[in-house]
């Protein structure tokens, strides 16, 4: 089983529900956190500069953070696991390469493009993934 995470409060409701599900099931717990960083670097001031992919390991560490108490009372075995790419496609393929068959996502995330119902990631992975995909509602 594969859980998406990226910091919203939908990602960790998908990662509460993707853990009782693999528990429930026997099955490992396969933690994805993919970077989509567009190289920049970022003038502050002070003469300081910052890459966005300094940031963004910052945010994934950050992440992980959170993460950790849901994971850690896991109660299955856990893989965390960390991609570079386009969320949508690094999900599928990893699905794909460990033979996956549930995939769980939270409706929508914290990216800027916002579709009405699903955001761009979980409508990705619903129409092209060849393993289920469970999309949890926050809240659900």
């Amino acid at each position: 089983m594969v859980v998406g995470i990226d910091g919203s409060e939908a990602g960790f409701e998908a990662l509460r529900h993707a853990v009782r599900e693999a528990r429930w099931r026997g099955v490992p717990l396969h933690v994805v956190h993919v970077l989509d960083v567009t190289p920049a670097v970022l003038h502050l001031e002070g003469d300081q500069t910052i890459s966005t992919r300094e940031l963004a390991e910052s945010d994934r560490s950050e992440i992980w953070k959170l993460a950790g108490p849901i994971l850690d009372e896991a109660g299955t075995e856990v893989v965390r696991v960390e991609r570079d790419g386009h969320p949508g496609k690094i999900l599928i393929a990893y699905c794909d390469e460990i033979g996956a068959s549930a995939l769980v996502v939270g409706p929508r995330g914290r990216g800027r493009v916002q579709r009405l119902l699903l955001g761009s990631t979980a409508a990705e992975v619903v129409k092209s993934s060849v393993c289920d995909v469970l999309v949890v509602k926050p809240g659900g």
